[in-house]
């Protein structure tokens, strides 16, 4: 098998707005998507906090490894630099 499989990390939509919950689901608040798809195989998650995104990164990169695949990480989080505010 031995194929690559993207784990993405992502907080935002295709179009650039936060990523939430819908109302009825914990008041439709913030939160970051972990997860993969591989040909036979795939997993996602939403998560409030970064201790969910490491426990669910860990999770997704565990079952690749064990399905024979090669685990990528693709974080797409937006960070807040002091660069973007120049």
């Amino acid at each position: 098998m031995k194929e690559k499989v993207i784990i993405e990390v992502e907080d935002r939509e295709e179009d650039g707005t936060k990523r939430r919950y819908v109302s009825s689901v914990k008041n439709g608040m913030d939160h970051i998507s972990v997860g993969f798809t591989a040909k036979r195989y795939g997993s996602s998650s939403p998560c409030d906090n970064d201790d969910e995104v490491d426990r669910a990164i860990k999770h997704c990169k565990e079952w690749i490894i064990k399905e024979g695949d090669i685990p990528i990480l693709q974080d797409k989080r937006k960070k807040a630099t002091l660069e973007a505010w120049i």
